[in-house]
């Protein structure tokens, strides 16, 4: 049941459509949305409209500016996975520039089990990825919520003439009384305050 929701969308940029539609009839099954683009700077324009998990490469493109633009990308959009098509001649320059930035990088010519090879484990890369960003984005949602817990003891000690012990079961209590979570009991306590609250 799991693996129906994991369907990846991916970006295919190369100079010609014919390249392209070759390179989407042997991905793998498993793939939503697929979207080609001739350009950097339309993949670029792509990205900024569209969530994409797989970009893959297929250079040289039009607007070829080096592998630094692709570099930049990968860095700018660190949840979504970078699969480069060189020349033979350019691999090992292009290997070396890459270095330790996520883009895995395949010369041509280049084998359907190579390609398919690659895929995988750039799939499995970017599920990997993903569950770390969804526990980073976790974790700073619970770090946000102490922050306001702390600030609203802090002020229901300073203005009520809590203890701590009292301030912590005040907000304790509240919560399981009104059925929210302790951040809205928090944000509550802070706004009657008279401090602003940014977020909430």
């Amino acid at each position: 049941m799991e693996r129906t929701e994991q369907r990846s969308s991916v970006l295919i940029a190369a100079q010609s459509e014919k390249i392209a539609v070759q390179i989407r009839g042997i991905l793998p099954a498993g793939f939503g949305h697929v979207t080609f683009q001739p350009s950097i700077a339309r993949v670029k324009q792509t990205l900024t409209e569209e969530r994409t998990d797989l970009l893959i490469i297929y250079t040289p493109l039009s607007d070829d500016s080096g592998i630094q633009s692709i570099l930049d990308l990968a860095t700018k959009y660190p949840a979504m996975s970078v699969l480069l098509i060189v020349s033979k001649e350019a691999y090992q320059q292009v290997l070396y520039r890459a270095g330790d930035s996520g883009i895995s990088v395949l010369a041509r010519p280049i084998s359907t089990g190579s390609f398919l090879s690659a895929i995988q484990m750039l799939q499995a890369m970017n599920r990997k990825i993903q569950r770390l960003l969804e526990e980073n984005a976790r974790l700073q949602r619970k770090l946000e919520d102490e922050r306001y817990v702390s600030r609203a003891k802090a002020l229901l000690i300073e203005k009520q003439g809590m203890s701590e012990s009292e301030a912590h079961k005040y907000l304790e209590r509240e919560a399981m009384n009104g059925s929210v979570t302790r951040r809205e009991v928090a944000l509550k306590v802070i706004r009657e305050s008279g401090r602003i609250v940014i977020r909430g």
